[in-house]
């Protein structure tokens, strides 16, 4: 649904988004009615054309983060247990728990909705 709205609000038919992302117009109404999901990579072109975060495209956040800083918390860093300055208050750990489901469900073929996350203190 947000797909189609934000497609809508750029004033653009599904044709048009298809030529500009290079994508097929049966696999954008396939997203749009909810069938299927898009994969990440497809998540990045698709919100690049629309001029939104990927995190708008998928969650919907009101103060969604830009797609670098999104970028730069999946950063290796963060496979070492190091948290990148500036990054560790609750409202970023939260931006960063729902950018790591939709990225878990994206690379799993799920609904990020199906991803749990549990952190041990």
């Amino acid at each position: 649904m947000r797909l189609r709205r934000f497609r809508e609000q750029c004033g653009i038919s599904r044709s048009e988004l298809a030529v500009r992302t290079g994508l097929s117009r049966p696999t954008i109404w396939a997203w749009e009615s909810g069938k299927t999901q898009p994969r990440l990579s497809n998540l990045r072109v698709l919100a690049n054309v629309l001029g939104i975060s990927q995190l708008e495209l998928v969650g919907g956040l009101e103060a969604a983060v830009p797609d670098d800083e999104v970028d730069d918390m999946m950063s290796t860093d963060w496979q070492h247990g190091e948290i990148p300055a500036g990054l560790a208050n609750p409202q970023r750990l939260s931006i960063m728990i729902y950018a790591a489901k939709l990225s878990i469900a994206a690379l799993a073929g799920i609904k990020a909705q199906n991803v749990k996350i549990s952190i041990e203190l």
